[in-house]
């Protein structure tokens, strides 16, 4: 028997010890709305009806939090990240792991998420900075407070969006629904359990820092997946085309004897590049997931 919709919410989180934040968040938040939609419901349809048969009739058509919390360990196998990392210890060689990073869709997911950091990066950091220096100033005004409470809930909706990106590029559990938020609190009560919840300001943290790190991401990943490509290329370019390569603004042919070279030292960086963009994509997801999950 359970006396509140946060009791029960309090034994499915216990039951759920062990599993992925992102998981627990996202049982937590479905069982939330599930419970308070249906105690809506029922409480509206059978006006007679005390809050306690109530809860306990919707907590018994919902299921036990032990089951439930089976289901979702059950769904969470079926439904893991397509660039989760494999649990099975791979046993082969240091070279062959080193070669076959090329065809590792990890690395080239995280790659990829190192290019496109630069764009999501500023937009993040903008949308940030703009909605803080304009929301702050007008909360002395009636206004302000319904602007302010538009750009937190942009905030949380970017977070959510983001969080799905790390999750596809990255192969990171992140949550996959909006958190719930019960409509009887009233506006102010949103308000202020946007204001007090601490995922909201970490939120806005990760924005702003990913504006940095996007820049840094897509300098790292250009700078050596070009030069990279352009020691591979140098033997053609230059033989077939007659291109030289330029340094330091003057244009410099390379030696004959040592084109063969350039392709050898290219590949090698190439894969470096795409071990070093494999690490960072794993100390990404590691601080996405620490910056926008609720503990």
């Amino acid at each position: 028997m359970y006396n509140s919709i946060e009791e029960f919410l309090l034994k499915l989180k216990r039951d759920l010890k062990g599993c992925d934040k992102a998981l627990i968040q996202d049982a937590l938040t479905d069982a939330e709305e599930h419970l308070r939609t249906a105690l809506e419901n029922l409480k509206s349809s059978e006006q007679d009806i005390t809050e306690a048969e109530a809860l306990s009739q919707v907590i018994e058509n919902y299921g036990e939090s032990a089951e439930i919390a089976t289901d979702y360990k059950k769904l969470e196998v079926r439904f893991k990240p397509v660039l989760a990392p494999s649990p099975d210890a791979d046993k082969s060689p240091w070279w062959k792991k080193f070669v076959m990073v090329i065809t590792d869709p990890r690395a080239w997911g995280a790659a990829l998420y190192m290019f496109i950091s630069i764009i999501t990066g500023m937009i993040y950091g903008i949308w940030v900075i703009c909605g803080l220096s304009f929301s702050l100033p007008m909360l002395i005004f009636i206004i302000g407070l319904p602007l302010a409470g538009f750009f937190l809930l942009s905030v949380r909706g970017i977070a959510l969006m983001e969080g799905r990106i790390v999750e596809a590029l990255l192969g990171v559990r992140m949550p996959r629904k909006p958190m719930f938020m019960s409509k009887d609190r009233g506006w102010w009560g949103k308000f202020k359990a946007l204001v007090t919840a601490g995922i909201t300001w970490k939120a806005i943290a990760y924005m702003l820092l990913q504006m940095a790190l996007g820049i840094f991401y897509f300098t790292l990943i250009l700078c050596f997946i070009s030069v990279s490509l352009s020691l591979i290329a140098a033997p053609v370019l230059e033989l077939i085309f007659h291109l030289p390569m330029e340094i330091a603004g003057h244009n410099a042919y390379t030696p004959k004897w040592f084109l063969p070279l350039l392709p050898v030292a290219g590949a090698l960086l190439l894969l470096s590049t795409l071990h070093l963009a494999k690490l960072i994509g794993h100390w990404h997801g590691r601080f996405a997931k620490l910056m926008l999950v609720r503990k």
